[in-house]
């Protein structure tokens, strides 16, 4: 029986998954639930699954379908980044720059904020519609979230709640700071 093209390429992005994840076919069978020849079949393109069947596959990796389907790298997506080819945002406190400001489907916001000496975000606060955690990799800087302060030191995190007001500062009044934060994107963006 001839293999659809749909069915082999479903078969080679659970055999490239299943890999990646250090399984067999065997083992990942065990974990599933399900025979070793579906999982053979399924690879070599000689059957396609139904939606529930993929799902119970998928389980034992464990992987959703959507993470199955959203996730294909077909070779041509950008995975480095030189700082020099990033687009510095310029602020009132020196700049912002965002690792891979512009792919398509990206998952996570990584983004890298330079202070000036001496300057801060502004009197307003700042306030995310997502989560956010942050790292400073240089300088200090006083960090205001909701009513607490703390000055941060290199090493030192945080972790801000979605909607949760904040402020930054450089307290130096001559070195610059650098602080590395991520967020998640939104599914709709």
């Amino acid at each position: 029986m001839p293999s659809s093209s749909q069915a082999l390429k479903l078969g080679r992005r659970l055999k490239e998954i299943r890999e990646a994840n250090k399984l067999s076919q065997r083992e990942l069978a065990k974990r599933a639930g399900v025979t070793n020849s579906s999982i053979s079949m399924i690879e070599q393109g000689q059957v396609s699954p139904s939606v529930q069947s993929l799902e119970k596959v998928l389980g034992g990796i464990p992987m959703s379908l959507s993470h199955f389907f959203a996730s294909v790298d077909d070779g041509t997506a950008e995975v480095f980044f030189d700082q020099s080819n990033l687009i510095k945002h310029e602020k009132p406190y020196g700049f912002m720059q965002m690792i891979g400001e512009n792919l398509a489907g990206r998952k996570i916001t990584l983004k890298h904020f330079y202070f000036d000496p001496k300057t801060d975000t502004g009197e307003t606060p700042l306030i995310s519609h997502f989560d956010q955690s942050g790292w400073l990799c240089h300088g200090e800087v006083e960090m205001t979230i909701g009513a607490k302060v703390k000055t941060l030191a290199p090493g030192d995190g945080f972790y801000l709640a979605a909607y949760t007001p904040c402020r930054l500062k450089n307290v130096s009044l001559l070195n610059s700071a650098q602080l590395i934060v991520a967020t998640e994107v939104s599914a709709a963006s």
